[in-house]
């Protein structure tokens, strides 16, 4: 059985992230997006163990906890 992260950054609301340059066990929900300065895609992400952290952060920077495979 072979699991691999799921390539890409063609996020939707409800995806479990992470992101770059923060401890990897912080993990995150998409909550919704929008347009950041300069045009580019800003997602907003709420902590999953912790119900008052609500962060934003370019899509660029995230990295799905998602696992194609089998479990």
């Amino acid at each position: 059985m072979k699991l691999e992260l799921v390539p890409g950054n063609n996020f939707s609301v409800g995806d479990l992230v992470s992101v770059q340059n923060m401890p990897r066990n912080e993990c995150f929900c998409i909550i919704g997006f929008r347009s950041g300065a300069g045009g580019g895609k800003v997602a907003i992400l709420k902590a999953l163990f912790n119900d008052t952290c609500i962060i934003e952060k370019p899509v660029s920077e995230l990295q799905s906890l998602l696992i194609r495979g089998r479990l």
